[in-house]
């Protein structure tokens, strides 16, 4: 992999001894820092980035062995899109594109401060499987509210028939991400409403959750402040990366895919080519004798070696 950054950041999922109610959370401060920090972000890019990556990995925490997720979010508001893939064995890697503020879509005067940083948009959730010839699954709904946390959770509702609370936090102090975190909890099969309305109680008397996603805070307190009155078990602790599979490799392919005579008009004009992973910033030079070969590749498919 072309970039891997370790980290303290981790989560923590657990389950109700009754196995009704299951929930994950996410300490991430160290993780979205250093991406932020890759792609030179400003304040409201590294919230909108945090968030992407935080909720993007709430939904990998849940995915099986040699699956990924990837959540693409399109807003009106801050943010034109974020791109988030993740991984059940804790990697991801991702981005945002931010909105100069002049391009932001405004609603109504009336209504305006009702919509949150995101805007209205679509936000997209692509499950690969890691088996051959399985299909990926796919669930799209609309952004509801901007807020990135409610319209997960109006996702797993919509998308997945899964009753889910979702909190979500990236704060900014002195310039600086001083936390990044979430959690997510869902009521599974057996729920009694008032199991959920325990849960739902204790998430509306929690204060600012911020100080649960320092980097030294261990996001089992979190889960210990939703379960409060609900007995649980800790199912996994896992660390987190961020991690990108660009490649030598990738590119090529990428080049090849563009076509014959585009590869040409490169040749002739910048006698180079440079290619930027938008994920992890890192940048590929072609040079002269490279785009020759990969011409030759394209022009003569069959006696590629």
């Amino acid at each position: 992999m072309s970039t891997h950054i370790a980290s303290k950041s981790r989560w923590i999922k657990c389950i109700s001894t009754h196995g009704n109610i299951r929930g994950v959370a996410i300490q991430a401060t160290e993780l979205v820092r250093e991406a932020a920090k890759i792609h030179g972000l400003s304040e409201i890019g590294s919230r909108g980035l945090g968030e992407a990556i935080v909720g993007g990995l709430l939904i990998g925490s849940y995915c099986k062995a040699g699956e990924r997720v990837n959540l693409n979010i399109q807003g009106a508001g801050h943010y034109k899109q974020a791109l988030v893939d993740a991984y059940p064995d804790g990697t991801v890697r991702g981005y945002v594109i931010e909105r100069p503020e002049e391009e932001i879509v405004r609603g109504t005067p009336a209504v305006i401060d009702e919509i949150g940083p995101w805007g209205q948009g679509l936000l997209s959730v692509l499950r690969t499987k890691g088996e051959e010839g399985k299909q990926p699954y796919i669930g799209t709904v609309p952004l509801l509210t901007g807020y990135l946390a409610k319209d997960l959770s109006f996702y797993w509702v919509q998308s997945e028939q899964v009753p889910s609370a979702v909190g979500l936090v990236t704060q900014i102090k002195d310039g600086k991400i001083a936390s990044a975190g979430g959690f997510l909890v869902q009521a599974m099969p057996g729920a009694t409403a008032a199991d959920i309305q325990a849960i739902e109680a204790h998430i509306n008397h929690l204060q600012s959750i911020g100080d649960d996603f320092t980097p030294d805070e261990n996001p089992l307190h979190l889960l210990s402040k939703i379960f409060q009155s609900t007995a649980f078990v800790v199912v996994e602790e896992k660390p987190l990366a961020f991690s990108c599979n660009c490649s030598w490799e990738r590119v090529q392919r990428a080049l090849v895919l563009v076509g014959l005579e585009e590869l040409k008009a490169m040749l002739k004009e910048d006698h180079k080519a440079t290619i930027r992973c938008d994920f992890c910033t890192k940048e590929y030079k072609v040079d002269a004798d490279g785009l020759e070969r990969l011409i030759e590749q394209v022009s003569f498919p069959g006696e590629r070696n």
